[in-house]
C-alpha cells in the first residue's frame, strides 16, 4: 500500500519492521533485501537516519555470513551517517560489531572499552540483547573471548573507561579518528616471554625480587627488569596487580 500511495516514510518504516523481524526469524535473505530496498531508497534522497539502520543491518548480515572485511565496513559508513544525526541507539549497535572486529583482530582492550560504550550509549532504551537477540548471542560470546584474553580485572577497567566515555570521543575511538596510549599494544597472556611469565609466577607467589633471583639464579637488577617489563607489558603499577593477573590465567586455563 505504501508504495503506491507515495508515503515514503511509512513505506521505509515498514521496511525496517520487516527487516528486522525477517532477522529475529533466521530469515537473512528476506532481511537483505529489505536492508538495501532502504539504503537505495535513503541515499537517493540523501537521508541519513534510515541510511545508518541499513549499513547496520546489511553489515549485521555480512558478518554472519563470514564477510568480516565487508562487516566492517558497512558499520563503519553506518557510524558515520549515525553520528551525523546524533542517533545514539543506531551508533551503538554500529559499535557493537566493530567491538567483534577488535576482538577478532587481538585488540580485546579495545573492543572491552567499546562494549562499554555501548552500554552508555543503548543504556536509555535496552540493551542490543534485548532487542535483537542475534546480537546478543554474539555479543556475549565476543565479551567471553576478551575477557579470556586480558582477564576480567582488565576487561572491567576498560569497560568503566568505555562507559565514562562521552558519545562524540567514543565514536570517534570506533571510527580510529583518535587513540589512546596504551592501544599500540594490547597486552594479554601470550605478551609475556617465557622468562617473564616464570617471574610473574613468583611475583604471584610473594617472591621479592631478590628472592626472585636467587630462584631464577639471575642478578637482582635482572630481576627488577623482568618486573618492570612485566609491569609495562600489562598496563599495570603493583605487584599485586600481577599477582591478580596470574591468578586469573590460571582459573580461565582450568
Amino acid at each position: 500500500m505504501f508504495r503506491t500511495d507515495g508515503n515514503l516514510l511509512y513505506l521505509i518504516s515498514s521496511l525496517l519492521g520487516l527487516a528486522l523481524a525477517s532477522d529475529a526469524d533466521g530469515n537473512r535473505t528476506r532481511s537483505e533485501v529489505c536492508w538495501q530496498e532502504i539504503l537505495a531508497l535513503t541515499e537517493a534522497r540523501g537521508e541519513s537516519v534510515y541510511r545508518g539502520w541499513a549499513l547496520w543491518g546489511l553489515g549485521l548480515g555480512a558478518w554472519q555470513r563470514g564477510e568480516h572485511s565487508r562487516a566492517k565496513d558497512l558499520v563503519t559508513q553506518g557510524l558515520h551517517r549515525a553520528r551525523s544525526v546524533d542517533d545514539r541507539v543506531s551508533a551503538g549497535v554500529c559499535m557493537e560489531v566493530l567491538s567483534w572486529v577488535a576482538v577478532d583482530g587481538g585488540a580485546p582492550r579495545r573492543a572491552a572499552r567499546l562494549m562499554g560504550a555501548i552500554a552508555a550509549l543503548t543504556r536509555p532504551v535496552g540493551s542490543a540483547s534485548i532487542n535483537y537477540p542475534d546480537v546478543g548471542v554474539l555479543h556475549a560470546r565476543f565479551e567471553q573471548r576478551a575477557r579470556r584474553a586480558i582477564g576480567d580485572r582488565a576487561f572491567e577497567t576498560e569497560f568503566r573507561d568505555g562507559l565514562g566515555t562521552r558519545f562524540e570521543e567514543a565514536a570517534a575511538y570506533a571510527l580510529d579518528e583518535i587513540g589512546r596510549p596504551d592501544t599500540s599494544a594490547e597486552p594479554g597472556p601470550t605478551t609475556l616471554s617465557r622468562r617473564e611469565q616464570q617471574v610473574a609466577e613468583l611475583v604471584a607467589d610473594g617472591l621479592t625480587n631478590k628472592a626472585i633471583a636467587g630462584k631464577l639464579v639471575i642478578s637482582q637488577r635482572t630481576a627488577q627488569g623482568h618486573v618492570e617489563h612485566i609491569l609495562s607489558k600489562l598496563g599495570f603499577t603493583s605487584r599485586s596487580q600481577i599477582a591478580a593477573w596470574v591468578v586469573e590465567q590460571t582459573q580461565g586455563q582450568s
